[in-house]
C-alpha cells in the first residue's frame, strides 16, 4: 500500500503536534551549532526540517543536497512559523525516485504559471507583450521553486532601480512564501547589483561570474538566473551574455531601449536568452520606462506583493517618458498622496543618493528610500534644498563655456564636461546634460541638442521636437565614417552616449554636426 504524503503547502499551525509522512528532493543542508537544518521541496513549497543528534554534529551525514528522501516529521513552532522535526528520514529507492519525479513535475509546472496575469491598466504596449511578461514571470517563479540562484542587474539610475527593487520585493517575498522566514535563502539566493553602463558589461559579467563559480563550490548550487533590467537588449551586451551562456546560466531581459533591427519580434540578443520583455519588439518606442515594466511583471511573478503605485510614476518622470505612458501611475500617486512636484524632487534625490551608493546592493539603505516613506520624506526634505545649490551654481559655468551653434532648425549646445564639473561630485555628466539641455531649452524656447563631451565620450540629449533623431543610429554613422576612433554606445532615440578613442573628440563633434544637418 502506498505511503500517504502530505503536500507542504497544506501545513500551517493547526498542525502543530501533528506527526505526517513527507517526500522531496534536500535543496539546502545546513549544519549549525545545535540541529542540522534540512530544506526540502516537494514541488508545492519547500519546508524547513531540523534533525538533531547532539550539539553541532551532522544527523543523517549519509544524505546530501540533491538527493530525493521521505520520511516522517512532527510539526512545531518556531520564531511564530512552523518546521519539521525529523524522526526517521531515509533516501528513496531509485523506482521511489521516477514515481515522486512525475509527481514533482507536475507541482513544479502547476506553481510557476504567474496567478495573475492581468496588467494594473489597460495599455496598448503592455498588452502587446502580454506573453512576454508571462513567459518571463514563469521563469522567474521556476527559479525560485527550483531553488535556483537570481542575479538581478539593472542600470544605476532611477528608472532602472524602481524596475529591479519592484521586482526584487516580489522575488524576495515569492522565497520566503515558498521557503519559510527563518532559512535566510532570500539573502543566499538572491543577489542585486546595479551596473553604471546602460547595457551588461563584460568586467558586470565577470564579477557575477566569479561569485557563481564560488557559491557553485561551495554548496553545489545550481547555475543562476541573471534578470538584466533597463539594459541587455543591445548588441552591446551580447558578450557578457553569450559567458554567462557558456555556464548554462539562464538570462531574461526587461528592457526598453532600442534593440537593434526588429525582425518578426525578435531581435539580436533573442538568439541567446531565454525571455525578454521590450516595447520595441512589439513595434513601440522607450516611453514606457524599464520602472513600468518591472512593476507590471513583479505582479505576475507574485500576485501577493504589495506595491505603491508612486514608483512606476517616479520612473516615468524621471527617465522623461511622455506624460501619457505614465498618466495612470501618476493619477494612483496622488491618490497616495504623491503630488507631481515631489515625484520630480524625489526622482532627482533618488538619482542624487544612488550615486554615492555607487555600486553596491545596500539592500537596507535603498528599501528605506523605496518603501519607507516617512525615512523618504527626510531624505528629499534634506537633499533637494542641497541639489538646487549645486545646479545654481552651475548656471554661470554653462553661460560662460558652452559653444552655441545654429544648426539648420536646431541650437547645438557643446561643452566639455570634464573642464566644467568636479570628477566625483553629483551631478555627474550625465545629470549635467540633463540639466543644461532644459536650462538652454527654456532659454531659447527652441528644440535644443545638447552634447557634453569629454576626451574619450560624448552625452547628448535632444528635444522631443526633433525628428529623426536617434543616438543608437548616430553612433552606427560615425561608425560608417570613422571606423579607426572605435565609437560604441547608444541608449534612447534621444538620450544616450558615445564612447570612442581620445584621439577621435575632433571627429565625432564633427559628426554630430553633420547628422543634424542631414535630419
Amino acid at each position: 500500500m502506498e505511503e500517504d504524503y502530505t503536500s507542504f503547502n497544506t501545513l500551517n499551525k493547526r498542525n502543530i503536534g501533528d506527526k505526517f509522512n513527507f517526500r522531496g528532493k534536500v535543496e539546502v543542508i545546513r549544519q549549525t551549532s545545535g540541529p542540522t537544518l534540512i530544506i526540502i521541496n516537494d514541488g508545492t513549497q519547500g519546508f524547513t526540517f531540523k534533525a538533531f543528534v547532539k550539539p553541532g554534529v551532522r544527523a543523517y551525514p549519509e544524505i546530501n543536497e540533491g538527493d530525493y528522501v521521505k520520511g516522517t516529521a512532527i510539526i512545531y513552532e518556531r520564531n511564530d512559523d512552523i518546521e519539521g522535526e525529523v524522526i526517521d528520514m531515509q533516501k528513496m529507492s531509485s523506482e521511489d525516485i521516477e514515481t515522486f519525479n512525475n509527481d514533482f513535475k507536475n507541482k513544479i509546472e502547476e506553481n510557476i504559471k504567474p496567478k495573475n496575469t492581468e496588467f494594473t491598466h489597460n495599455s496598448e504596449v503592455l498588452n502587446s507583450l502580454r506573453n512576454n511578461f508571462i513567459k518571463v514571470a514563469s521563469i522567474i517563479r521556476r527559479a525560485v521553486y527550483e531553488n535556483r540562484p537570481i542575479i538581478l542587474r539593472h542600470n544605476a539610475d532611477c528608472d532602472g532601480y524602481v524596475s529591479a527593487i519592484t521586482l526584487e520585493k516580489a522575488i524576495i517575498e515569492l522565497i520566503k512564501e515558498v521557503y519559510g522566514t527563518e532559512n535566510n535563502l532570500e539573502f543566499l539566493n538572491y543577489k542585486r547589483a546595479p551596473s553604471k553602463a546602460p547595457f551588461y558589461e563584460y568586467d558586470d559579467a565577470i564579477k557575477d561570474l566569479i561569485g557563481i563559480l564560488l557559491q557553485q563550490n561551495r554548496i553545489n548550487s545550481k547555475p543562476p538566473l541573471i534578470i538584466i533590467t533597463d539594459n541587455g537588449s543591445t548588441e552591446e551586451d551580447l558578450l557578457s551574455i553569450k559567458q554567462m551562456k557558456i555556464y548554462d546560466c539562464q538570462i531574461v531581459v526587461i528592457d526598453h531601449h532600442f534593440p537593434g533591427e526588429v525582425k518578426n519580434g525578435r531581435v539580436l540578443v533573442d538568439e541567446h536568452i531565454d525571455g525578454h520583455i521590450n516595447p520595441y519588439l512589439k513595434g513601440f518606442d522607450s516611453n514606457t520606462s524599464a520602472g513600468m515594466l518591472g512593476f507590471e511583471l513583479a505582479r505576475f511573478v507574485n500576485d501577493k506583493v504589495e506595491l505603491p503605485f508612486y514608483l512606476p510614476a517616479v520612473s516615468g518622470v524621471a527617465d522623461h517618458s511622455e506624460r501619457k505612458y505614465y498618466e495612470f501611475y501618476l493619477e494612483k500617486a496622488k491618490e497616495e498622496g504623491f503630488s507631481e512636484e515631489y515625484l520630480r524632487k524625489l526622482a532627482e534625490v533618488i538619482d542624487a543618493e544612488i550615486y554615492y551608493v555607487k555600486f553596491s546592493e545596500a539592500r537596507e539603505l535603498i528599501q528605506d528610500l523605496f518603501f519607507n516613506i516617512q525615512k523618504q520624506k527626510k531624505i528629499v526634505d534634506l537633499l533637494f534644498p542641497d541639489l538646487e545649490k549645486r545646479y545654481k551654481k552651475l548656471e554661470p559655468v554653462i553661460e560662460k563655456y558652452s559653444e552655441i551653434i545654429e544648426l539648420k532648425d536646431y541650437r547645438l549646445i557643446l561643452l566639455n564636461g570634464e573642464k566644467a564639473v568636479f570628477r566625483g561630485e553629483y551631478p555627474a555628466i550625465g545629470k549635467t546634460t540633463n540639466f543644461i539641455h532644459r536650462y538652454f531649452e527654456k532659454k531659447f524656447n527652441k528644440p535644443i541638442i545638447c552634447g557634453v563631451y569629454g576626451s574619450f565620450f560624448l552625452t547628448i540629449r535632444v528635444s522631443d521636437k526633433v525628428k529623426n533623431f536617434s543616438v543608437p543610429e548616430f553612433v552606427k554613422y560615425i561608425e560608417k565614417k570613422y571606423k579607426y576612433i572605435n565609437p560604441s554606445g547608444g541608449g534612447h532615440e534621444h538620450a544616450g552616449s558615445v564612447k570612442f578613442i581620445e584621439y577621435g573628440q575632433k571627429e565625432v563633434l564633427e559628426c554630430l554636426k553633420d547628422y543634424i544637418n542631414n535630419l
